[in-house]
C-alpha cells in the first residue's frame, strides 16, 4: 500500500469515526482538517465533494428544500456541516498546482460561492455557525480570488464569472454589516470590512512593511473585467463603516464589550498597515470615545474599563512602530487624554532610556582625548543639523517591554575611534556632531559671560550696593527689635491658680493679654520685613546666610509661620490662664466686646486673613493653627459636651475655634472652585518644557492633571479638622450650583461622608437634594454617591423616601403639564378661523394647517414632559437597581396617569430594563403582579428583555410570563416576545393565541410578524424554535383553522413577509413542502386550499401542485367530508381551470350535479369542456346540455 493510500485509509476512518458519534466527534473532525492540510491533493480528489455535501444537506433541511424528516437531527448535521465548510475554505484559499488551477480550481469555487449565496439568502433561518463559517470563508476568499485573476493572464470566462459572483456576495456582506444585530456574526462581518479596507488601499511611501501582500497599487489599471476605481470605493465604504458600526447612545443596536473591541482592534490594525488613514480615523476614534465615556446610561462601568483599555493598549503598540514617527504627535496627543498606566510605565521607560544614553555620552566624553581647537572648529563648521526635538527618540522607540538597548553600538564605536586619537572628518555619526556641538556652544556662552561681566556699567554697580546696603539696614533693625522685645518680656510660665490669691489671678490674665497684644504687633513689623525682603531681587543672593534669634527661631526658614503659631499659643495660654482663674473662683466674669477679650481677637485677625488669603499655600499652618486652638477648647470649654455648637458667646474659644473654621472652610472652598472653573475653561493641549522638549517628551498639562484627578484640599480640610459642625457642609452647595464644579462638589462629599460619618446625614441631605438637580451631570453624580449607601445603611428608608417623594412630584407634574397640553390641543381645533373659509379646500387646508400645528405642539411638549420627569425620576431608578421592588412604585403611577405621561415613563425606564437582560429574575416577581391598568408597561418591560434578537430569552422570565398569562388570563401580545424561549410543541400550542390577535389592523399584523421572525430565528449554538415549513404546518392546525378568516389572515401576512433587502423571508420551496405534506395529513382543512390559492396567486407557483392537491381530495372524496372544504374545494376547481377541467371525468356525477349547483359559473366552462369529448364519453353528462 502506497503512502498516498494509507494517508486516503487514515482520513476516511476519522470522518466515519466523528460522523457516526453521537454527538458528531467535533476533535476528531479538527484532525482530520490538520491531516488535509498536510495532504492537500486529498482536498482536491476527494473531500472537498464530503465537506460540500455535509454543508448542503444542513441548509437544504432548514431552507425546506430536503428530507423534512431530518430537521429532528439538525443539531447531529450541524458539526458536520460546519467541517465542511472548513474543508471548501482550505480547497479554494490555497493555490493548487498549476494544472489544477485551470482545470478542477474553477469548478470547486462555483459550487463554493453557489452554496455560499445559498446560505446568505435565509440568513435568519440558518443556524449561527454555518452563516459565520461561510462569512469567514469569503473573507479570505476575496484577495485569492483577486490575485488569480490578476496573475493567470487567461481568457477563461470562467474567472470572470468568479469574479462578479464574489463581488455579488461582497455587497451581500456589506449591507449584512449594516442592519445584522448578532454580535458573534457581526465579529466576523468586522474582519471582512477590515479586510476589505487593508486590500482596496494603496501602500504609503514610508518604512512600513504591511502584513498583506494584495493592495491597490498591484491592481492593473486596464483590466478586462477588473474595475480598480470601483474597489477604491468599496474600500472607502468599508473603512467608514468600521467606524459606524462603532455604537452610540443614539444607535445602540450592538453594545457589546468583545465586537466592540474586535472593531477597536480592526481600526488600529487598519491603522497600522496604512498609516495615511491615522490622523481621520484616530480623530473618530476618539471622538467616539469621548462621547461614550460621558453618557452614563449607554454602558456599564465595567465594559468602559475594559473597552478603555483596550483602546490604550492598540494606540500605544501603534505608537512604537518605527513608520509612524510622522502620526507620533496625533498619537502622543491621544494617549495623553486616555491617559492609563501602560502610557505612563512607557514614558517613565522612555525617560529611563534617554538618562542612561546621556550618561553613556557623558562617560565617552570624558574617556575621550580632548581633539586640537582647529580640527573642532573643523567638524562645527561641517556639522549637520540633527533632527527635530522627538525624532531621535521615535526613531529608536523599542516595543512595549522589550528589554533593548538602543544606542550601545554606534556610541561604543564613536568611543573607540576616540580613544585612538583617529577621527573621520567624513563620519557622519549623529552623535558625535552632537557632543561637538554642545562643547562649542559651551565655549561661547563662556566667552559671552566673561564679555558681559566686563562691559557692566559703573552705575548698574552702585545701585547693586545701595540695595544690598538697606537690606542690610532693615535686617540689623529687625534683629535690634525681636532682641529688645525678648529682653524686655521675662519668661511666661502657668503658674498654679488654686494657691493665689484674686487679684494676682487677674493679673496674670491681664499679662496674658497684654502679651498677646505686643506679639500681635511684633509680627506686623515681621510681616512688613518680609515684604521688603521680597522686592530685593533674588539674582544677588544678598541673604543667604541664617540667623537664629534667642528663642529658637530663624530668620530666613519660616519665620512668619513659627510667629504665627507662637501668637496662637499665647492666646491659648490666655484662656487656660482664665479658665483656670474662673474655676477657682467659682465666678462668672464678664467677656464681653468692652473688655479685653474683644481686643484679644482683634489683635490676631491679621493671622487669619492672612491664611484666608492663600489658603491653598498656608494650608499647612491653618491646620497647626486649628489644633492649637482646639486643644484649648478641650481643656478650657466645660460646654462642649452640652452644646459645642452654640457656644456661650462670641468671646470664648470655641467660638474663636469656629469662627476660624468657618472662615478657613469658606475660603479653601472657593479656592477648589476657582482651580476647578479654570480647568474646565483651559482646552487641554499637550505642552514640552525647555528640557522635556529637547528629549521629545510629552508634558501633560496642569489643567488636564487636575481634571484627572479632581482636587482635594476640600476633602483633605474635612478629614483634617479637629472639629466641623455639620452645618459647614452647606458651603459645598455653591460648588454643585455651577456645572464647572460639579463634579468637585459631589465627589468631595461621596468621599467626606464616608471618611467622617459625623458629617454623614448632613452631607446625605446634600447629595439627596442635588440628586433631583436640572444639570444632568450634577444630578448623575449625586444618584452615584447616594446610591452607594443603599440598602445597606442606617439611612436607606430615609434614601427611599426621598426618592419616593421627588418621583410624586415629577408625576404631578407631569399630570399637570399634559392636561396643559391637552387644553392647547383642543384650542387650537376649536379656535375660529378670520375670514371664514370660502370653499371646503379652503376649509380642508385650515384643518390640515391646525392638524400639523397640533402635532409640533405635542411632540415639543411631550419632550419637555419627559425631560421634566426624568430629573424627579433617575433617583428612583438608580436604586431599583439595587431593590427591584421599589418598582412597584412606578406601576401604581403609571396606571393612573395620562396617556402622554405613560409614554414618558415607558421611554425613560427603557435603560434601566436593558441593564437587566442578562438577571431578568431580579424584575419577575414584580413584572408577574404588576396592578390591572399598567398592562403596556408591562408589555414594554417584556419586549426590552427579550428585544436582543441574537440572546434566546431566559427560561425563567419564558415560565413566569407563560404562568402569568395562564392565571391572569392574559391576551396574546404578552406572548409575542418569548416565543424564541418556548420548546417546539409549547409555541405550537400557543400560537392560535397569537393569531387570534388579528383584527384586520397593522398594528396587530405587526405583532403577528414579530411571532413569525421569532419562532424562525436561529440563535447562537441553538436552532430556531420551528422551521419555516413547521410553522407553516402550524398554522394549518384544527385550532389555528378554527379561526377562519382570522387563519387565513395570519397565512397572508406568513406570505407577505420580507427581508430588510424586499426579497421573501420565506421562500417558495417552503410552501411546495408544506403543500405536499398537508395533502398527506389524514384531517384537511378548508386552510389548506387557501394557502394553495394563495401559493398560486402571489408566488406563482406551478398550477400542477395546486391540481395534485385536488386530485388527492377527489381521492379522499372531499364530497363526505365537512361543508367548508367542499365549498373551498368549488372555489379552488374555478379558480385554477382549464387545468382542473381535466379531473371532471374523476367526479362522480351526483357530486358534479352538486357542485354545478354551488357555483353556475362553473357549469359553463365543464359544459364547453364536455362538449369537445366524443359522443360516446359526452352521454354520461347528458345533463348538463338540458
Amino acid at each position: 500500500m502506497s503512502e498516498k493510500e494509507k494517508v486516503l485509509k487514515k482520513a476516511d476512518g476519522l470522518y466515519s469515526e466523528a460522523v457516526h458519534e453521537t454527538p458528531p466527534n467535533r476533535t476528531k473532525l479538527d484532525h482530520l482538517v490538520d491531516l488535509l492540510c498536510d495532504h492537500p491533493q486529498l482536498l482536491y480528489e476527494k473531500f472537498f465533494d464530503k465537506g460540500h455535501e455535509a454543508a448542503s444537506i444542513v441548509v437544504d433541511v432548514w431552507h425546506g428544500t430536503g428530507d423534512m424528516n431530518a430537521d429532528d437531527n439538525l443539531s447531529i448535521l450541524t458539526p458536520p456541516a460546519a467541517w465542511g465548510w472548513t474543508v471548501m475554505e482550505e480547497t479554494v484559499c490555497h493555490a493548487p498546482p498549476r494544472e489544477l488551477m485551470e482545470t478542477k480550481y474553477p469548478e470547486l469555487a462555483q459550487k463554493f460561492l453557489k452554496l455560499a449565496e445559498h446560505t446568505l439568502e435565509h440568513v435568519e433561518s440558518t443556524p449561527g455557525l454555518i452563516v459565520r463559517r461561510s462569512v469567514q470563508a469569503l473573507t479570505r476568499f476575496w484577495p485569492e480570488i483577486i490575485n488569480a485573476c490578476i496573475s493567470l493572464k487567461t481568457t477563461n470566462p470562467v474567472w470572470k464569472q468568479l469574479y462578479e459572483k464574489m463581488l455579488e456576495l461582497a455587497q451581500v456582506l456589506m449591507q449584512m454589516s449594516e442592519r445584522s444585530d448578532d454580535p458573534a456574526l457581526q465579529m466576523h462581518l468586522v474582519k471582512f470590512l477590515e479586510t476589505e479596507a487593508t486590500v482596496f488601499t494603496p501602500v504609503p511611501e514610508l518604512g512600513a512593511s504591511p502584513r498583506s501582500t494584495l493592495n491597490l497599487d498591484m491592481l492593473p489599471t486596464a483590466h478586462p473585467y477588473i474595475d480598480k476605481n470601483a474597489l477604491a470605493k468599496r474600500g472607502e465604504r468599508a473603512r467608514q463603516q468600521l467606524v459606524r458600526l462603532l455604537p452610540s447612545s443614539d444607535h445602540m443596536r450592538l453594545c457589546n464589550t468583545s465586537f466592540i473591541t474586535a472593531i477597536i482592534n480592526s481600526i488600529v490594525y487598519l491603522m497600522n498597515l496604512r498609516p495615511q488613514f491615522c490622523q481621520d480615523l484616530l480623530e473618530r476614534l476618539t471622538n467616539w470615545y469621548a462621547v461614550i465615556n460621558s453618557s452614563e446610561q449607554t454602558m456599564t462601568h465595567l465594559q468602559l474599563v475594559i473597552i478603555s483599555k483596550a483602546l490604550r493598549i492598540a494606540l500605544l503598540h501603534l505608537y512604537t512602530r518605527r513608520y509612524m514617527g510622522a502620526y507620533s504627535e496625533v498619537l502622543e496627543s491621544t494617549l495623553d487624554t486616555l491617559g492609563g498606566p501602560e502610557w505612563i510605565r512607557w514614558q517613565e521607560q522612555q525617560a529611563r532610556e534617554r538618562e542612561r544614553r546621556q550618561r553613556q555620552r557623558a562617560r565617552e566624553r570624558e574617556q575621550a582625548p580632548r581633539l586640537p581647537e582647529a580640527e573642532g572648529a573643523h567638524h562645527s563648521a561641517r556639522w549637520v543639523p540633527a533632527p527635530e526635538d522627538g525624532q531621535e527618540d521615535l526613531a529608536y522607540q523599542p516595543a512595549p517591554g522589550a528589554d533593548t538597548d538602543v544606542g550601545m553600538q554606534s556610541s561604543d564605536s564613536t568611543g573607540a575611534k576616540r580613544a585612538a586619537g583617529t577621527i573621520d572628518v567624513d563620519d557622519d555619526d549623529e552623535e558625535k556632531q552632537m557632543r561637538l556641538l554642545e562643547e562649542s556652544a559651551k565655549r561661547v556662552k563662556l566667552e559671552e559671560d566673561k564679555e558681559k561681566e566686563a562691559s557692566m556699567q559703573p552705575l548698574e554697580e552702585e545701585k547693586r550696593l545701595q540695595r544690598h546696603q538697606r537690606a542690610q539696614a532693615v535686617d540689623r533693625e529687625m534683629e535690634d527689635e525681636m532682641q529688645k522685645a525678648l529682653l524686655s518680656e521675662k519668661q511666661f510660665d502657668l503658674p498654679i491658680m488654686d494657691s493665689m490669691p484674686l487679684e494676682t489671678r487677674q493679673e496674670h490674665v491681664i499679662e496674658a493679654i497684654r502679651r498677646v497684644a505686643a506679639g500681635s504687633e511684633q509680627l506686623r513689623k515681621f510681616i512688613e520685613h518680609k515684604r521688603i525682603l521680597h522686592d530685593v531681587p533674588s539674582s544677588l543672593n544678598l541673604i543667604q546666610h541664617q540667623k537664629v534669634l534667642a528663642n529658637g527661631l530663624s530668620t530666613n526658614s519660616k519665620v512668619l509661620e513659627d510667629s504665627m503659631v507662637m501668637l496662637v499659643r499665647l492666646v491659648s495660654n490666655c484662656y487656660i490662664v482664665f479658665y483656670e482663674a474662673k474655676s477657682a473662683d467659682e465666678a462668672d466674669p464678664d467677656m464681653g466686646p468692652s473688655t479685653q477679650w474683644g481686643e484679644l481677637h482683634a489683635c490676631i485677625d491679621q493671622i487669619l486673613q492672612s491664611i484666608i488669603d492663600s489658603p491653598r499655600t498656608h494650608y499647612e499652618l491653618a491646620m497647626i493653627l486649628l489644633y492649637e486652638l482646639w486643644m484649648s477648647v478641650v481643656i478650657t470649654d466645660p460646654e462642649l459636651k452640652r452644646a459645642p455648637d452654640k457656644p456661650e458667646n462670641k468671646y470664648t474659644v470655641l467660638a474663636l475655634y469656629l469662627q476660624w473654621c468657618e472662615s478657613i472652610f469658606d475660603a479653601i472652598v472657593k479656592s477648589s472652585m476657582e482651580l476647578a472653573a479654570a480647568s474646565e475653561s483651559v482646552p487641554t493641549s499637550t505642552q514640552t518644557t525647555g528640557a522635556d522638549s529637547a528629549n521629545g517628551a510629552a508634558v501633560v498639562p496642569q489643567q488636564q492633571q487636575q481634571q484627572q484627578q479632581p482636587d482635594e484640599l476640600i476633602l483633605n480640610f474635612i478629614k483634617d479638622a479637629p472639629y466641623l459642625l455639620p452645618a459647614h457642609l452647606l458651603k459645598i452647595e455653591e460648588c454643585l450650583k455651577s456645572p464647572k464644579t460639579a463634579l468637585l462638589g459631589f465627589t468631595t462629599l461621596e468621599r467626606a461622608i464616608e471618611l467622617r460619618p459625623s458629617i454623614f446625614n448632613a452631607g446625605l441631605d446634600i447629595l439627596l437634594t442635588y440628586s433631583a438637580h436640572p444639570e444632568r451631570a450634577t444630578r448623575v453624580g449625586c444618584i452615584r454617591a447616594v446610591k452607594k449607601h443603599y440598602p445597606n445603611s442606617l439611612s436607606a428608608q430615609r434614601i427611599v423616601t426621598v426618592a419616593n417623594t421627588s418621583f410624586d412630584i415629577g408625576m404631578k407634574g407631569a399630570s399637570t403639564r399634559a392636561t396643559e397640553l391637552e387644553k392647547k390641543v383642543k384650542d387650537i381645533f376649536e379656535r375660529v378661523d378670520e375670514p371664514a373659509p370660502e370653499n371646503e379646500e379652503k376649509s380642508a387646508e385650515a384643518i390640515e394647517k391646525k392638524k400639523a400645528e397640533a402635532l409640533t405642539l405635542r411632540k415639543q411638549e411631550e419632550q419637555s414632559i419627559e425631560s421634566g420627569l426624568v430629573i424627579h425620576m433617575e433617583l428612583l431608578l438608580a436604586l431599583s437597581t439595587k431593590n427591584v421592588e421599589l418598582l412597584s412604585t412606578v406601576f401604581e403611577a403609571y396606571k393612573k396617569a395620562m396617556p402622554t405621561v405613560q409614554i414618558a415613563v415607558r421611554r425613560i425606564i427603557t435603560p434601566l430594563i436593558k441593564s437587566m437582560v442578562n438577571t431578568p429574575t431580579k424584575i419577575i416577581p414584580v413584572l408577574t403582579n404588576f396592578p390591572t391598568g399598567s398592562e403596556t408597561l408591562a408589555l414594554r418591560i417584556i419586549y426590552l428583555l427579550c428585544v436582543d434578537g441574537a440572546r434566546v430569552p431566559a427560561k425563567e422570565l419564558v415560565q413566569a410570563v407563560l404562568s402569568m398569562c395562564d392565571k391572569r388570563k392574559l391576551d396574546g401580545n404578552f406572548i409575542v416576545f418569548i416565543f424564541g424561549g418556548m420548546d417546539r410543541e409549547e409555541a405550537l400550542r400557543r400560537l392560535p393565541i397569537v393569531v387570534s390577535l388579528l383584527n384586520n389592523s397593522e398594528g396587530s399584523r405587526v405583532m403577528l410578524r414579530e411571532s413569525f421572525a421569532r419562532l424562525t430565528t436561529s440563535y447562537l449554538n441553538r436552532p430556531s424554535v420551528l422551521s419555516p415549513t413547521q410553522l407553516l404546518m402550524g398554522l394549518h392546525d384544527p385550532s389555528v383553522a378554527a379561526l377562519g378568516n382570522k387563519a387565513m389572515e395570519a397565512i397572508s401576512v406568513y406570505e407577505s413577509m420580507t427581508k430588510p433587502d424586499g426579497t421573501h423571508m420565506f421562500s417558495t420551496a417552503v410552501f411546495d413542502t408544506a403543500l405536499k405534506l398537508l395533502s398527506e395529513q389524514e384531517h384537511m382543512t378548508s386552510l389548506m386550499l387557501h394557502t394553495a390559492d394563495v401559493y398560486y396567486r402571489q408566488r406563482n407557483g406551478p398550477v400542477g401542485t395546486v391540481i395534485k392537491l385536488l386530485q388527492k381530495l377527489i381521492e379522499r372524496k372531499v364530497w363526505h367530508q365537512d361543508e367548508s372544504l367542499m365549498k373551498a374545494f368549488v372555489h379552488s376547481f374555478r379558480a385554477m381551470q382549464p387545468g382542473t377541467l381535466a379531473l371532471v371525468k374523476s367526479i362522480p356525477q351526483d357530486v358534479l350535479k352538486r357542485m354545478v349547483e354551488m357555483d353556475k359559473d362553473l357549469a359553463v366552462s365543464i359544459r364547453e369542456y364536455v362538449g369537445k369529448m366524443d359522443e360516446q364519453a359526452r352521454k354520461p353528462y347528458k345533463w348538463l346540455f338540458k
